[in-house]
């Protein structure tokens, strides 16, 4: 699906790409370093329905590494060309990177990855909302 196409609308509270699924994640653990004071390290997994799709977001200031363990998912960070990853590829989100695209890019089969974060601990000092924030929220936040 070419990006042009890719209407963002809301549905009760949730922002989704027109007529695509969105991704469904879980914090699987986070943990506290103590050679990284003021930062936690999140493993979260990430599970994409055929077809899925994310609206374009940030995270937060992490640091990401993503690593495919399901399927096959189309990303593009900032303004790079995208990139398909299979299972076993992985990808680095510097902190400040703007996912642009994250798709599941089968019409038929699941695809899942398990994200690394490292996030300052003020961002989820109240909850987990502030590591995955849409840019359609930031510009209702706005207006």
């Amino acid at each position: 699906m070419a990006a042009a196409n890719r209407k963002v609308i809301k549905i009760g509270d949730t922002y989704q790409i027109e007529g695509r699924p969105r991704e469904k994640f879980e914090v699987l653990k986070v943990y506290n370093p103590s050679n990284i004071p003021g930062k936690s390290v999140l493993v979260l997994s990430i599970h994409m329905d055929a077809n899925a799709a994310t609206p374009s977001h940030t995270h937060g200031g992490a640091a990401a590494i993503a690593m495919v363990i399901d399927g096959t998912v189309l990303n593009q960070m900032n303004c790079d060309e995208p990139i398909v990853s299979k299972k076993g590829d992985f990808w680095y989100e510097a902190p400040g990177c703007h996912h642009v695209r994250s798709e599941n890019t089968s019409g038929s089969e699941t695809a899942k990855f398990l994200a690394i974060l490292i996030v300052d601990d003020e961002v989820i000092q109240d909850g987990f909302e502030n590591i995955f924030v849409l840019d359609a929220e930031k510009e209702e936040n706005r207006g």
